[in-house]
């Protein structure tokens, strides 16, 4: 009895408590009020801090830890400049201004590819040497460096194309080649000990003017535009247009070697449309002697347009493009789709389709469906098909191991036998040709023999796709379309796309903290999403060994 009262009366009992407790700390005249305020104030400031240096600062203590020579700060002081001068744009615009951006950006955009690349880089044309000078010095006007700097570099990059070696390589990372390689002459300059490569251009005394003066010319014209137009003039004719110019041509480094399709068998990536022409990247490097880039129909390429009129003017020659033959040879294989293929992508655009009517069905009941389900076989995913069955990082009874699968399965994406295997081949030929996400292209499954003894894991390789219609099924029957478009559609092309990132974009933004000899990055957005496995860098530091001694499934 006694014990029963002081039960009954517990809550009341914490309630006081809690309230006086809370009262005390209200009170300004309570030392605990001010020491628990200070620290919890000193909590959440080191807990922001924290997060700042893990987010933020990490993924840049390399590369701003390093030496800064006065080359990089004054490069790095005209970059921060003009990206601040580009700022005022919005007040500052005129209809003459823009005119004055738009006409300076297309002259001094094809200074850079028409000139410096196209013709002084790779010789894919020639034109009257005052004319090529006159193209250089339009280039000169872009601020991208000499036309002697520029082209040694770009020579090199073909050179040693995605390697150590390549000054803009993706290996250290996207924002890396995009822009912070610009920032460190001393990597740039001392991967291969000078300007050895332009030796034809060194022997030029243009050149050699414009290499100890490139900088100057552009303090003139941005002298003569502040004379002629004023801030409009300076701010459009300079900010603006230097910013669009430097990131079309940086794009074309960063994104035209990570995004995009290969038509050509060259080994490394190329982008779309983009920068006058120069955004056909993988043509580019495979036939990186032709003059002309965009090469279908279909390939808008302005700057060999401007090339093909100097030639119908007489003005270039010698003009170089791909023979047949060459395109032939250099050409990718396509592979015929098989029954497999049609089917998953039916399945795939089937789930995208039925995503869309998510707008007209929405409930919060089907909303709570989606989020749990999603969940659930996110859990699967990322618990037991990865970590659990691919790297054996934990163990799990039996029968709750395979329940953990089965959730797997309903996210349809692959039986646990199929997953595991390509999980494992990814570790195993991480970032090469044969990291293909696909076992077919090893020969079968010979790295998953340890789950294809089991026939609950072989049952559920044939019939992984039955589990999702059933439970498909199921939905409808139970909620209608808006279980079915919430909890089928919404939940698998969300779960779909998170895992999908971690193998694109776990490989291509964020930093890296190990040394693993790979692309792999750590993401904290997408460490969010994907239930821990946005840490992509730190998994495969930590997995390096374990992946590579996978035999026939088994450790050796």
């Amino acid at each position: 009895m006694v014990m029963a009262k002081v039960m009954a009366n517990f809550p009341k009992q914490q309630s006081f408590v809690s309230h006086t407790i809370l009262k005390t700390i209200g009170s300004k005249k309570s030392p605990i009020s001010l020491s628990l305020s200070l620290s919890l104030s000193l909590s959440l400031i080191m807990g922001l801090l924290k997060v700042w240096v893990t987010i933020l600062m990490t993924p840049c203590a390399n590369f701003l830890g390093r030496k800064w020579n006065l080359l990089d700060l004054v490069t790095a002081g005209m970059f921060l400049s003009v990206h601040c001068l580009a700022l005022f744009a919005p007040f500052y615009f005129t209809w003459t201004a823009f005119l004055v951006f738009f006409w300076l950006g297309v002259v001094t955009g094809f200074g850079i590819t028409l000139s410096y690349h196209r013709n002084l880089a790779h010789r894919s044309f020639r034109v009257p040497k005052l004319l090529e000078y006159l193209f250089a010095y339009c280039g000169v006007l872009a601020l991208e460096g000499s036309p002697i700097e520029w082209v040694s570099t770009h020579r090199y990059h073909h050179q040693f194309t995605d390697t150590e070696k390549d000054a803009h390589s993706p290996l250290k990372g996207f924002w890396y080649s995009h822009m912070g390689w610009i920032l460190d002459s001393s990597s740039r300059f001392g991967r291969y000990g000078g300007l050895k490569n332009v030796e034809d251009m060194k022997k030029q005394p243009f050149y050699v003017f414009l290499h100890h003066t490139f900088m100057l010319h552009s303090f003139v014209l941005a002298g003569i535009l502040y004379a002629v137009g004023g801030l409009p003039f300076l701010v459009w004719g300079v900010g603006v247009r230097m910013v669009v110019v430097f990131h079309s041509t940086l794009f074309v480094n960063s994104a035209g070697h990570t995004w995009g399709y290969q038509a050509w068998n060259t080994g490394d990536l190329w982008l779309g449309l983009l920068a006058l022409g120069e955004g056909w990247h993988n043509n580019h490097h495979a036939f990186e002697y032709s003059a002309r880039q965009g090469l279908e129909w279909w390939q808008i390429d302005l700057t060999w347009y401007i090339i093909k009129f100097l030639e119908a003017l007489g003005l270039a020659t010698d003009v170089k493009v791909p023979s047949e033959a060459h395109r032939k040879r250099m050409a990718l294989k396509t592979e015929k789709w098989n029954l497999l293929d049609l089917v998953t992508a039916g399945m795939f655009l089937s789930v995208h389709c039925l995503a869309l009517f998510a707008p007209f069905y929405f409930t919060w009941t089907a909303f709570l469906v989606f989020f749990w389900l999603g969940v659930v076989t996110g859990f699967g995913i990322t618990l037991s098909y990865h970590r659990n069955l691919a790297h054996r990082s934990f163990r799990v009874p039996k029968l709750l191991e395979y329940l953990f699968a089965y959730c797997g399965v309903l996210a349809l994406e692959g039986s646990p036998i199929e997953w595991v295997s390509t999980h494992r081949y990814h570790h195993q030929f991480t970032d090469t040709e044969k990291d293909a996400h696909s076992p077919l292209k090893y020969g079968g499954l010979k790295n998953v023999e340890d789950m294809k003894k089991q026939p609950f894991y072989v049952f559920l390789h044939h019939t992984f796709m039955l589990h999702s219609f059933v439970l498909a099924g199921i939905l409808y029957a139970v909620g209608g379309l808006p279980f079915l478009v919430w909890g089928v559609g919404v939940r698998m092309v969300v779960v779909f796309h998170i895992t999908l990132f971690v193998n694109s974009a776990g490989h291509t933004w964020g930093y890296q903290t190990w040394n693993t000899g790979d692309l792999s990055r750590n993401l904290w957005w997408l460490g969010l999403l994907a239930l821990g496995e946005g840490w992509h860098n730190n998994h495969h530091a930590s997995n390096t060994q374990l992946d590579k001694a996978w035999n026939g499934g088994k450790l050796t």
